[in-house]
């Protein structure tokens, strides 16, 4: 449990703020984005020149190493906040970016994301705070984007000067609707764009409706549900779990059917099947305290949610998803046209099951990955498997570890030549309820003809 370094407990962290004051602070932020980018970049877009300089940066191993991050050898993982409504959870207002990088950075490593991405509060900052700013996440191991308003009226080459002499990473390109049109990733020492995430909303929108629906309504939009799951683009893509536009951090509410444990278990599976599917990742802040299925709050993340053994577990399997999506290659893109991604059970709608497999490129360490969105047990579920051998149970959302029922398959199971599924090969496992299971593929056997 984290603590303050006045070792208050989170559930005494939360100073209160009228929500007139909120607005105006929201509108006083917005006033402050727009002068700093007519005044702060007013000497590079006339032609002057900024010192490159004044900042003795302590970032190189972060810089060097920034092309391979963005070049498509790395899995990225995104932390979306707005840094005021994040910092007054833990401390009282002013915001101060010295205590906030001391509480944010430590705990966004921790849970292995490798990016922030944060709001237009910190090109507001003096840049030597930003440089602060930046250079503590470098030094951690954690890339900074900000998000640039498509309708700024300061010319782009400003803003790119500026995110160049502060080792800005990257920068979500931003709408009216203050929906991201895409995410552009910098090269290693310049700001000449090497890698454009383009966000694939679909999965949302089709995600929210299904597990909106009763467990017999689901079974009916199966067909559905599977084409908004396929891969449909050969090129990297964004999956996002973020609030809708009518919603403000920290308020909004994920629709899901079921009483609660239903709820809860169905928010880790589909947690679950976003890492699994082909696509780097994006969250906004509270998605990974499951803030989400709690009663809407003023606070933006709201700390005592941790003393709740659900939501613990939410953040837990949220750690562990992102090591298992930087150490298993099968969970990465491969660069093909099938994302390394293959169907094996589309079409089990009286079950609410789907399975699909993700493979690497030498063909070893596949990972299958096997979800239930119904609320009851599928024992000696058999599907047919694309390599025969064992293949060991690697993550399981129904775990006690993560609030679960403790459901699965122990080590994992051997595949039998059982034809099924159109494969010579198939495995038996029991399927836990509400749950999403991935198996790796671990000692090979030879199929036979």
């Amino acid at each position: 449990m984290m603590t303050t370094a006045d070792n208050r407990t989170p559930g005494k962290m939360s100073p209160s703020w009228p929500r007139s004051f909120k607005l105006q602070r929201r509108n006083l932020a917005e006033a402050a984005w727009t002068l700093a980018l007519s005044s702060s970049f007013s000497t590079v877009s006339s032609g002057g020149s900024a010192s490159q300089a004044t900042w003795p940066w302590d970032d190189g191993d972060w810089m060097r190493a920034r092309v391979g991050r963005h070049g498509g050898d790395m899995p990225l993982a995104l932390y979306r906040l707005d840094a005021s409504d994040w910092y007054v959870s833990r401390f009282p207002p002013p915001l101060n970016w010295n205590h906030l990088a001391q509480e944010l950075v430590p705990y966004v490593a921790d849970l292995g994301f490798t990016h922030v991405v944060l709001d237009e509060a910190l090109i507001a900052q003096p840049e030597a705070v930003v440089c602060q700013f930046v250079e503590t996440c470098h030094v951690a191991g954690v890339g900074v984007m900000v998000r640039y308003p498509a309708a700024s009226p300061t010319p782009e080459s400003a803003f790119l000067a500026w995110c160049q002499r502060c080792h800005i990473d990257g920068f979500e390109e931003v709408d009216g609707t203050s929906r991201a049109s895409g995410c552009h990733l910098f090269q290693s020492e310049t700001t000449e764009l090497l890698l454009t995430l383009h966000r694939r909303p679909r999965w949302q929108v089709a995600s929210a409706h299904y597990l909106a629906l009763a467990p017999a309504e689901r079974s009916r939009w199966h067909a559905d549900w599977i084409e908004a799951l396929t891969p449909h683009e050969t090129d990297r893509g964004l999956l996002e779990q973020m609030p809708d536009e009518a919603s403000t951090f920290g308020q909004w509410r994920q629709s899901i059917h079921g009483d609660d444990w239903q709820r809860f278990a169905a928010y880790r599976a589909s947690l679950a099947l976003m890492w699994a599917l082909p696509g780097d990742k994006q969250v906004a802040m509270g998605v990974e305290l499951g803030q989400a299925l709690s009663e809407p709050r003023e606070a933006a993340m709201h700390w005592p949610l941790l003393f709740e053994s659900r939501h613990a577990g939410i953040l837990r399997m949220m750690a562990d998803l992102n090591r298992l999506y930087v150490n298993e290659p099968a969970m990465q893109i491969r660069h093909d046209g099938q994302l390394g991604f293959e169907w094996l059970v589309d079409d089990d709608s009286d079950n609410c099951v789907i399975v699909f497999a993700r493979h690497t490129e030498s063909g070893h360490a596949s990972m299958i990955c096997l979800c239930n969105f119904q609320a009851s047990v599928h024992y000696h579920y058999r599907l047919g498997v694309p390599s025969a051998g064992w293949w060991r149970e690697i993550f399981n959302s129904d775990s006690v570890f993560y609030g679960g029922s403790n459901v699965g398959n122990s080590r994992g199971a051997t595949t039998k030549p059982i034809p099924s599924h159109g494969h010579a090969q198939s495995l038996t496992v029991t399927v836990p309820p509400m749950a999403a299971l991935f198996l790796r593929h671990e000692n090979w056997i030879e199929e036979t003809p």
